[in-house]
C-alpha cells in the first residue's frame, strides 16, 4: 500500500513562526515585576485583544478573495465608513432600527460590484482604481457627516455588542467565508486566476464574473464590518474605517498571502495575520509605546520581513519545475 507524502511548504510555516515570535516576544515584554505578571496574558487584555481583531478579520474575509486573484481592494476602509453612515440615517431617518443591517450591506455590496465591473469589464488596475475610491468616497462620508453629524447606533440595536451574540456572529462569518474561499468553485478559481490569468481563461474559467464577485464579497464584508464599528463604538464619526483598508492589506501580507495571490492565498492566513498586526499594537501600547509612528515603522518593518522571506520561499518550488529533463531521474523526464 502506497504511503501518501504529506508536502509542507515553507511559505505556509512562515505565518505560524512570525505569530508566535510577536506574541512570545511582546508577552515577555509585558512582563510587570510589581504584580509578578504578563499583562498580555490577562483575561481582560485577551478578550480586549481579540474583540479588537474581528473587525479587521471580517473585513480581511471579504478582500482575501480579491488579493488572491492578485488584485487589491484599498476601497474596504471608505466603504465601511460611507455603509455605516448611510445605514445609520436610514434607521433614524425611517424609524425602522433593524434597517441598518441590510442598508449597510447593500450599500457594501453595491461598491464592491461597481468596483469589479469597472476591473473586469474595463481592464482598469485594482490598485488604481480603489485608490480613486479611497479619495473620492472619504470626501463624501466627510461631507454627509457633516451635513447630519454624527448619529449614535439605535438603542434596539445595542444588544449586537454583546460578548456572546457578537462572537456568534463572527464565528458564523468565519465558517461561511472560511467554506466559500477553500472548498467553492469561487475560492478555487480565484487562486487558479492568481496563478495565470491567461491559463485560468484557456481552461474556461470565468474571469471576468469571478473578479466581479470577488469585489463583491469584499464590498459585502466592508459593510459587515461596518455593522462591527457602529455596535464597538456606538455612533459614527468620520474617523470610521480611516486606515483600515491598510490594517486589512498587512494582516493579508503579514500572514504570508503573496502580493500575486494563487495557491499562497489560504483563510487560515487572514487569522494569523489579523492576530499578528494587533499583537504589535496592543504589545507596544503595554510597553507605553503606542506613539502613531512607532507602531507604524514596527509594523512596516515586519511586513517587509515576512514578505521577503515569503518571496524567497516560494521560489523555490520554481526552481524544481525548471530543472532540465536530463538531470530527472530515469524513467521520470
Amino acid at each position: 500500500m502506497k504511503k501518501t507524502r504529506i508536502r509542507i511548504k515553507f511559505q505556509d510555516v512562515v505565518p505560524f513562526v512570525a505569530f508566535f515570535a510577536i506574541f512570545l516576544f511582546f508577552t515577555i515584554m509585558s512582563y510587570d515585576s510589581r504584580s509578578s505578571t504578563f499583562r498580555m496574558l490577562t483575561t481582560l487584555n485577551l478578550s480586549t485583544l481579540v474583540d479588537q481583531t474581528m473587525q479587521t478579520i471580517v473585513v480581511a474575509c471579504g478582500a482575501l478573495f480579491v488579493v488572491s486573484q492578485g488584485g487589491i481592494d484599498l476601497s474596504v476602509g471608505v466603504n465601511l465608513a460611507l455603509s455605516g453612515v448611510i445605514g445609520t440615517w436610514a434607521a433614524h431617518a425611517t424609524g425602522m432600527s433593524w434597517l441598518l443591517i441590510p442598508v449597510a450591506l447593500g450599500v457594501g455590496l453595491v461598491i464592491g460590484l461597481f468596483n469589479g465591473i469597472i476591473v473586469s469589464k474595463f481592464k482598469v488596475s485594482s490598485f488604481m482604481l480603489t485608490i480613486a475610491m479611497l479619495i473620492g468616497v472619504r470626501g463624501l462620508v466627510n461631507y454627509i457627516q457633516a451635513s447630519i453629524q454624527a448619529q449614535r447606533l439605535p438603542t434596539e440595536l445595542s444588544f449586537l455588542n454583546g460578548s456572546t451574540i457578537k462572537t456568534i456572529i463572527f464565528i458564523a462569518i468565519l465558517l461561511i467565508m472560511g467554506y466559500v474561499f477553500e472548498f467553492t468553485k469561487i475560492g478555487r478559481y480565484s487562486r487558479a486566476i492568481g496563478e495565470n490569468e491567461t491559463a485560468a481563461k484557456f481552461i474556461g474559467i470565468p474571469v471576468a464574473k469571478m473578479k466581479i464577485i470577488a469585489f463583491a464579497l469584499s464590498g459585502l464584508m466592508a459593510g459587515m464590518g461596518a455593522i462591527f464599528s457602529l455596535v464597538t463604538i456606538g455612533s459614527t464619526s468620520q474617523q470610521m474605517g480611516v486606515f483600515l483598508e491598510m490594517r486589512v492589506v498587512m494582516a493579508i501580507f503579514l500572514g504570508g498571502v503573496l502580493v500575486t495571490g494563487g495557491s499562497s492565498a489560504k483563510f487560515y492566513k487572514i487569522l494569523l495575520g489579523s492576530f499578528s498586526i494587533q499583537i504589535i499594537i496592543n504589545g507596544l501600547a503595554l510597553m507605553n509605546k503606542s506613539d502613531s509612528h512607532i507602531s507604524q515603522s514596527v509594523q512596516g518593518v515586519l511586513l517587509l520581513l515576512i514578505l521577503l522571506v515569503s518571496a524567497i520561499a516560494s521560489r523555490k518550488p520554481k526552481r524544481v519545475r525548471e530543472m532540465p529533463e536530463d538531470a530527472l531521474p530515469v524513467g521520470k523526464a
